[in-house]
C-alpha cells in the first residue's frame, strides 16, 4: 500500500539523481583533460629549467595541482562505480599489499592540505608492515573518500589521525577527527546513497552522498566491514573504523591477483592510463598524408588533439555527427575521432552511419566519451568501434592507438576496394580465388538490374547460379552485409553518383536505380548518407538542377 508506494517513489527519485550525476561527469571529464594533458608538458619544461631552485617551486606547485586534479577525477569516477556496483559489473583485483605502505602514499597527497589548514596530520602503526589482500585503486577510493570527509569537516587548526592495528583476524583502520562529530544521529544512515548527516544540512560543505556509500560497498566486497561514531575519548569528532579479515579466503577466485605489488619506488597509483611504454618509439614519422576527422562539440577537445598530433596527421574538426558526415562524403579521410554525446546526430548514430555505408565502412572510428560504463563501451563495440577511450585521456595512448588503426586498414583495405563501383568497372575485377569470381559475378548481374525495380534476391540466386541460403552466407563472410541489404547500397551508391552529376531530377534518379516509391527512396537514402536526396544534390551536385523529395 502507501509503504510500497513511498518505497517505489524513493527509488525512483534515487535513480534519477543517478541518472543526473552521470551525464554531469561528461561535462566534467572534458575539462580534465585539458588539464591533464597541458600539465604534463608544463611537467617536462619545467624538468628542463636551469635554475634547480625555480624548478623545485615549480614542480611543487604542478604536483598540487595535479594531486588535486586526481581527485577530482576520483569524484567523478565514483559515481560511474555506484552504477557498475548496482549492475554487479564491479570486479575486485586483490593483491597481498603491506597496508603501511599502502596508507602511507596514500596520505601523502592530503598533507600539502593539512599544512595550508594548520591541521596535525598523522599516521600511526605499532607494526612495521601489516600484509592484506586488496584492490589498489578501489582500495584507494574508500580511503581517499574518508580523508577527503575528515578534513571537510575538520576546523583549521585542528588534527586527524590515522591509526593502524591488527589482531589475529583483522587488521583494522580508525580515522580519527577533531571535527563536529554526528551528535544523535543513526550513523549507519550516513552510509545509505545521497543521504546527508542532520550536521551538514544547509552547510557550503555538504557533500553528495555518493562517498561513504561507494566506500561501504568497496570494503564489503573485500569482506570488510565500516561504521561511523563519535569519539570515545570524551574529546569532540568523529570516528570512521574499517575493519579488513587477513588472508584471502574470503574473496571469490576471480578476483585474486598473484601480481607481486609495487615497490617503496614506484610512484602513488595513478587514476590517468599512463604512458604506453616506447610510446615514441611506436610513433610513426610525422605525414600529413594521413588525414583524421575529430568530431566532438566541445571545440577545446579538437583543438587540442589537433595542437598535440598535429605534427604527425592533417586534421580536420566537425563539431557534430551531421557535420562529419558531410565531410565525410565530400573528403577522403584515413580515420575518425568521435565523441558520443553531441547535439543533432551524437557519436553512436555517426557510427551506425559510417559503418553501414561501403565506401566509409573502411574508415576506423575512435570513440572518445566520458561513457565509460560497460554498457556504453557495448553499444559503441556492437555498432562497429574500433577503438573506445574515455576521458580524460592520455595522449600518448590516443597517438598510439591512432598510429595501430592507420596500420590496419592500410594493410586490410582494398582487397574489394572497387568492387562497389558503379562505372562499369565490373569487368576489370581480376578474380583470383572462387570468392573473387563468385563477388565478380554477383557484381556484374546486380549491375545490369539496378534500373529493375522488381530485381530483388530471388532473382539474384537463380541468375547467379546458387541457392539463397549459399547465397546468403557467402555474401555475409565477404562483406559483412545481408544479400538484400548490398543489392539496396549499390542502387543508393547508384543514385548518389546520378545526383552528383546533376543531370537529372531527384524523382527520375529514384526510377533510375529500382525506386517505384520516391518516399521510400528518400527515407533509405537519408539513412544511408545521413541526408535527403535533395539535401544531396543540393551539397554536390555539378550541374544545378531542380530536385524534389
Amino acid at each position: 500500500g502507501i509503504y510500497y508506494y513511498e518505497h517505489r517513489q524513493k527509488e525512483n527519485l534515487a535513480e534519477a539523481k543517478m541518472r543526473f550525476l552521470i551525464n554531469a561527469t561528461h561535462d566534467i571529464r572534458s575539462p580534465l583533460t585539458l588539464i591533464f594533458g597541458p600539465l604534463k608538458k608544463l611537467k617536462a619544461r619545467a624538468a628542463t629549467l636551469s635554475d634547480s631552485g625555480a624548478r623545485t617551486e615549480m614542480e611543487h606547485y604542478m604536483d598540487i595541482i595535479d594531486n588535486n586534479a586526481q581527485r577530482l577525477l576520483l569524484l567523478v569516477n565514483q559515481i560511474l562505480d555506484e552504477r557498475r556496483i548496482d549492475k554487479d559489473q564491479l570486479v575486485l583485483h586483490c593483491q597481498e599489499t603491506d597496508l603501511v605502505q599502502f596508507v602511507e602514499r596514500v596520505c601523502s597527497v592530503f598533507r600539502y592540505h593539512a599544512e595550508q589548514r594548520d591541521i596535525s596530520f598523522t599516521f600511526e602503526h605499532d607494526n612495521p608492515e601489516v600484509r592484506v589482500w586488496i584492490d589498489h585503486t578501489n582500495f584507494d577510493k574508500v580511503l581517499s573518500n574518508l580523508l577527503s570527509n575528515a578534513f571537510k569537516y575538520t576546523f583549521d587548526g585542528g588534527s586527524i589521525r590515522f591509526v593502524l592495528s591488527r589482531d589475529e583476524e583483522h587488521a583494522c583502520l580508525r580515522l580519527i577527527d577533531s571535527g563536529i562529530g554526528f551528535k544523535d544521529e543513526n550513523t549507519d544512515r550516513l552510509f545509505e546513497r545521497f543521504y546527508q548527516g542532520k550536521n551538514t544540512r544547509g552547510s557550503i560543505s555538504a557533500g553528495s552522498g555518493i562517498g561513504l556509500n561507494l566506500s561501504r560497498s568497496i570494503v564489503k566486497l573485500h569482506g570488510g566491514t565500516i561504521r561511523a561514531y563519535n569519539r570515545t575519548d570524551g574529546q569532540r569528532g568523529a570516528t570512521i573504523e574499517v575493519m579488513l579479515p587477513l588472508g584471502n579466503k574470503h574473496l571469490k577466485p576471480e578476483s585474486i591477483m598473484t601480481t607481486p605489488e609495487p615497490t617503496d619506488s614506484e610512484q602513488p597509483i595513478q587514476l590517468v592510463a599512463p604512458t604506453p611504454q616506447n610510446a615514441e618509439k611506436q610513433r610513426r614519422q610525422p605525414s600529413k598524408n594521413y588525414r583524421i576527422l575529430v568530431v566532438d562539440d566541445e571545440e577545446d577537445i579538437a583543438r587540442y588533439i589537433a595542437s598535440e598530433l598535429g605534427t604527425w596527421y592533417y586534421f580536420d574538426i566537425a563539431g557534430n555527427g551531421k557535420e562529419a558526415l558531410r565531410k565525410l562524403f565530400a573528403e577522403s579521410y584515413d580515420l575518425v575521432i568521435s565523441d558520443i554525446i553531441m547535439p543533432e546526430m551524437d557519436g553512436i548514430t555517426l557510427l551506425k552511419q559510417i559503418k553501414s555505408v561501403p565506401q566509409l565502412s573502411d574508415i576506423p572510428v575512435i570513440l572518445l566519451t566520458s561513457k565509460s560504463e560497460v554498457e556504453h563501451r557495448l553499444a559503441g563495440i556492437r555498432h562497429g568501434a574500433d577503438s573506445y577511450i574515455s576521458k580524460p585521456f592520455n595522449m600518448d595512448e590516443l597517438h598510439v592507438q591512432i598510429d595501430n588503426l592507420i596500420d590496419n586498414v592500410r594493410r586490410l583495405r582494398g582487397k574489394f576496394t572497387g568492387a562497389l563501383a558503379q562505372e562499369d568497372k565490373v569487368e576489370k575485377i581480376e578474380a583470383r580465388g572462387n570468392d573473387d569470381a563468385l563477388m565478380s559475378r554477383i557484381i556484374k548481374v546486380i549491375n545490369a538490374n539496378l534500373n529493375d525495380s522488381n530485381f530483388n534476391v530471388e532473382r539474384l540466386t537463380e541468375e547467379v547460379g546458387i541457392s539463397r541460403a549459399q547465397l546468403h552466407r557467402k555474401m555475409k563472410e565477404i562483406t559483412g552485409v545481408p544479400t538484400g541489404d548490398f543489392i539496396r547500397n549499390l542502387r543508393l551508391q547508384q543514385a548518389e553518383r546520378l545526383l552528383r552529376e546533376g543531370k537529372i531530377n531527384v524523382t527520375q534518379v529514384a526510377y533510375t536505380v529500382g525506386f517505384n516509391n520516391q518516399s521510400h527512396f528518400s527515407t533509405v537514402f537519408r539513412k544511408y548518407y545521413g541526408m535527403t536526396p535533395s539535401e544531396y544534390a543540393a551539397e554536390h551536385a555539378e550541374t544545378p538542377t531542380e530536385n524534389t523529395d
